[in-house]
């Protein structure tokens, strides 16, 4: 369902800003870091998240909880964006790696294997954090639960 509403907005000028506005209305606290989602299709979703003061910790770089949230938000994209509409995911486990600090605008990115999934199981993604000189600034890795959606 993510998708077609991604493929509907982003064909438009702004559309992709408003896609992110509406993502961050939706999920409020990932909205919280105002990402920018730059591509998006079946498992897999590449992010941005600007540089701003009200993401930087004590050592103005970009604070971990931040770091964290882009990381699961950009895993959680490719990997719902990968599950048919029969199947719901849910993070049961999240880690993070913080390898450099976190300073300008980063980007992030996720591949899934979610795609064509019917049965119930665990997954695993890893959503790679990458500064303007491409440098690996963070990993975080989500652990899933898939499963078919109840009907009531």
């Amino acid at each position: 369902m993510i998708l077609t509403y991604w493929k509907k907005f982003s064909q438009y000028p702004f559309g992709k800003l408003v896609f992110g506005w509406l993502l961050g209305f939706y999920v409020p606290y990932s909205g919280s870091i105002t990402p920018e989602i730059l591509e998006l299709e079946e498992g897999y979703a590449k992010v941005l998240m600007r540089d701003r003061r009200r993401l930087r910790n004590h050592l103005s770089s970009l604070h971990a909880a931040a770091l964290m949230n882009f990381a699961e938000l950009t895993s959680g994209l490719a990997f719902i964006s990968g599950l048919g509409s029969d199947m719901q995911g849910i993070v049961t486990h999240f880690e993070m790696d913080y390898l450099k600090k976190g300073r300008g605008d980063l980007t992030a990115e996720c591949k899934s294997q979610s795609v064509g999934i019917k049965e119930e199981k665990q997954c695993e993604v890893e959503a790679i954090i990458r500064d303007h000189k491409n440098d690996i600034v963070a990993r975080g890795r989500a652990t899933w639960l898939i499963r078919p959606k109840k009907h009531d």
